[in-house]
């Protein structure tokens, strides 16, 4: 019996063009997806384009040129098992394309009544050739894809982040956006901050120079912040804006799962958790050398290389390095970077793969404290300070953060139902870091300066994660059972030197740098975290329709903090429950409840541990991927409470007790679709009712700081079918008025756009952010942060 995992594959079958209306843009993007499932495909046929396949397996070329073509392509893994392809490469037609493709295969496309093509060999099983003109118009559908896997286009189908399986999206009781790689070359995303810019209810905390290294979000109210809200490949990876950076470019796709997801996970907030998808080994040979350059004297350079090691492809590998030297909007700080990402894929037998995971990484970017309330948010006499305004002192700022993670990723089919997976990751980052900080508020006596802080900070964070699984599938009737249990175990150390003192304050408006800190004495601090937690989940299918999703956890924490409380023990059991119904035209319906906790450090008036914080949602929604057209819609109403919040306690003065309550009510709209390989799309739409509903503050009904109450996203990416290998993309956001010490953050609008071509193996792309150059406070998490001005950027990418 064959146990061999199956390999990595995609195969791209895509759908037409969509009309869109300027105005209610998001609506009638809606709308037109579903009516484009039965639109004439004789464009994608006629027209003719550039392609640049290389040669090699024939199976990877045909997954290449389902890709390009719009063509759905349907063959037996017999037939091509083993047969190259000579490649492809000019400006053809579809039909004469495919001819040349299978030139000397011994395989023909026959058309079938669906409008696709099956591939059958030659009578006689010799080699040949079909003509160009015999093969007429075809049909385009629908996408297959694998959950760790490339997207093509914008819209994935697959996921493990909710569920720890390969699990389809329309099959998930729970909302989860996909940015796969595709959207973030396009926009030219270059930090999470901008990667997760057109996701629904994500708010960014950074602006400036900082959200180049920030990984501080809102998300569905809550701030993910310090909440283990990052994780590799499914494992804790604990990376926060002080201690790291998160590269783009070293990542296959970036994936949000909304809500609590202590099922899986252990600790987290009840907004959410990121996971980061490494780009992995490619069965095939992949080169690709990418140059930037741009505003702000950026200089980049990138390459992505993989393929087969041996003879045979069993060993596969894929390098992703980049190098990056750029000024910011600010005076005097940088945005320098260099990373480098390894992977080495090893099919040991036909029932076991291991994939060996490394990376390195070192950002140089000093530290952007952000700029006070008076002359952004508020009024001041002398104006506004300008965008470019450096508050801290040239001689004295630094960051330098270095990081390196090593990992696995084991898999081993016990048989054709049941196999044992175990990830493994370790990981330390380094970070050097000192600054003068300005103050939220100008000093009283002269509003033109600015009252600062200095520090000099080393930062130590470093552990060491573990995930054993054991995944099975049971069968009876017509009811099918998809089982996963688990135990992690995780330790996290982060150990910090620090001096805080003061430094002169500095005239905002006409600055005079040279100033030197008066520093105290150091301290030291330490803070250890062990986690051990057990697991189980049966997703449930039956009869077809109907899936049902359960699952408990239960975790025990030991925090130990050095000053503070000493050693802390934490329980909690995490349940979650889904209920899912299918119907044929492509609506899915479903109702989830899931639970989270967090750890709270600290002890009350009796010296009793605090208890950990909880979050509960319930949340109902729909999903609808039409027939035969590439696209996804999610809409969710949710419900959040957090519970056990800390608040004053009113009996003893300069204490705490865990009364506070906060609670967020949010309705989304997400659309994804990639039309006809002509125009992909992403929309987002969000609505999110957040307040403090239990507290001792007198803030009861009060919405917590840089939570928006309406944002909206449009990005649309267009094929020209006239001018072959041009295209061009436009992209809108709104986001709306929020709230920082009971003052209103003004709403703000931005547009981005992008022009790109494709000539052979070329593409040269103009990426150009904030076109209209709005002056805007993009967030105010204690002072002010502007959002990024005008920017350029230009890039130039060869794909062989």
């Amino acid at each position: 019996m064959d146990y061999r995992l199956p390999r990595r594959a995609t195969r791209l079958i895509t759908c037409n063009t969509l009309a869109l209306a300027a105005s209610r843009a998001f609506w009638l993007t809606a709308t037109g997806i579903a009516l484009s499932a039965g639109a004439n495909a004789v464009q994608a046929q006629a027209a003719a384009r550039t392609y640049a396949i290389p040669a090699g397996m024939l199976e990877s070329a045909l997954t290449r040129y389902a890709l390009e073509s719009g063509l759905m392509l349907s063959y037996s893994a017999n037939d091509v098992a083993g047969k190259r392809s000579a490649g492809l490469q000019g400006s053809f037609e579809a039909s004469e394309a495919l001819a040349r493709l299978l030139a000397g295969t011994g395989l023909a496309a026959r058309l079938q009544p669906n409008g696709g093509y099956v591939l059958r060999p030659l009578p006689g099983g010799q080699p040949g050739q079909e003509s160009a003109q015999t093969l007429p118009a075809v049909t385009v559908t629908g996408l297959h894809e694998s959950a760790s896997g490339p997207v093509q286009g914008f819209v994935a189908h697959r996921s493990a982040t909710a569920t720890k399986t390969d699990t389809p999206l329309h099959e998930t009781p729970q909302s989860v956006s996909v940015i796969p790689r595709d959207q973030v070359v396009a926009q030219a995303a270059d930090s999470l901050d901008q990667a997760l810019g057109y996701t629904a209810s994500v708010m960014s905390l950074e602006g400036g120079a900082l959200r180049h290294i920030g990984t501080r979000f809102t998300v569905r109210g809550f701030n993910i912040t310090g909440a283990a809200p990052l994780y590799l490949n499914g494992t804790k990876f604990p990376i926060n804006s002080l201690s790291g950076a998160i590269e783009p470019y070293n990542f296959e796709r970036i994936e949000l799962l909304k809500g609590p997801a202590s099922i899986l996970y252990g600790q987290a907030a009840p907004g959410g958790i990121i996971n980061l998808v490494s780009k992995r080994p490619t069965a095939e040979p992949l080169h690709e050398l990418e140059l930037q350059t741009g505003s702000w004297n950026k200089k980049q350079i990138a390459m992505d290389l993989g393929g087969p090691v041996t003879e045979d492809g069993n060993v596969r590998y894929r390098l992703t390095g980049l190098a990056r030297n750029s000024d910011t909007m600010i005076d005097y700080i940088n945005n320098d970077r260099q990373s480098l990402a390894g992977a080495l894929e090893w099919q040991i037998s036909d029932a076991t793969l291991i994939t060996l995971l490394a990376s390195y990484s070192r950002t140089d970017s000093p530290y952007d404290s952000g700029k006070p309330l008076e002359g952004t948010l508020l009024s001041n006499p002398n104006g506004s300070i300008s965008r470019s305004r450096f508050v801290g002192e040239p001689g004295f700022d630094r960051y330098v953060v270095k990081g390196s993670t090593l990992g696995y990723l084991l898999e081993h089919r016990l048989n054709d139902d049941w196999q044992v997976r175990q990830n493994l990751l370790a990981y330390e980052h380094k970070a050097d870091n000192q600054y003068a900080a300005v103050n939220a508020r100008v000093s009283p006596s002269n509003p033109a300066l600015g009252t600062r802080y200095a520090i000099t900070r080393y930062d130590t964070d470093k552990g060491l994660a573990v995930d054993n699984q054991l995944l099975g599938k049971l069968r009876h009737g017509g009811v099918e059972h998809t089982l996963l249990f688990g135990i992690d175990w995780s330790k996290s150390e982060f150990t910090r030197s620090q001096e805080f003192g003061s430094i002169a304050p500095i005239n905002l408006y006409k600055p005079v740098y040279g100033a030197r800190p008066n520093l105290g004495a150091p301290n030291y601090s330490e803070n250890a975290v062990r986690q051990l937690g057990f697991y189980g989940q049966d997703q449930i299918k039956f009869n077809e329709r109907w899936i049902v999703l359960l699952g408990g956890r239960y975790d025990s924490v030991r925090t130990d903090s050095t000053p503070g409380s000493g050693g802390q023990n934490s329980h909690a059991f995490t349940p979650r429950a889904g209920l899912m119904y299918l119907f044929d035209n492509g609506l899915a319906p479903y109702y989830s409840y899931s639970k989270s906790f967090q750890p709270t450090p600290g002890l009350d008036f009796s010296a009793n541990p605090f208890k950990p914080t909880t979050g509960v949602q319930h949340e109902i929604g729909l999903k609808y991927e039409p027939k035969g057209v590439d696209a996804s819609i999610t809409v969710a109403l949710y419900e959040i409470t957090q519970r056990n919040v800390l608040t004053s306690d009113p009996a003893h003065v300069g204490y705490l007790v865990q009364t506070g309550e906060v609670r967020s009510k949010g309705a989304e709209i997400e659309a994804r679709a990639s039309l006809n390989r002509q125009l992909d799309l992403v929309a987002a739409l969000a609505t999110t009712d957040a307040r403090v509903t239990k507290s001792n503050l007198g803030n009861e009904g009060s919405r917590p700081a840089s939570v928006p109450r309406n944002m909206a996203s449009l990005w649309m990416d267009y094929r020209f079918a006239s001018v072959p290998g041009l295209s061009a993309g436009v992209g809108v956001r709104y986001v709306g008025r929020q709230e920082i010490y009971d003052l209103p953050v003004p709403s703000y609008t931005t547009y981005d756009a992008a022009l790109r071509y494709q000539w052979d193996k070329w593409q040269f792309a103009l990426n150009v952010k904030n076109l209209a150059n709005k002056t805007y406070v993009a967030a105010c998490p204690g002072t002010c942060f502007y959002g990024d001005e005008r920017n350029i950027t230009l890039t130039a990418r060869i794909n062989w």
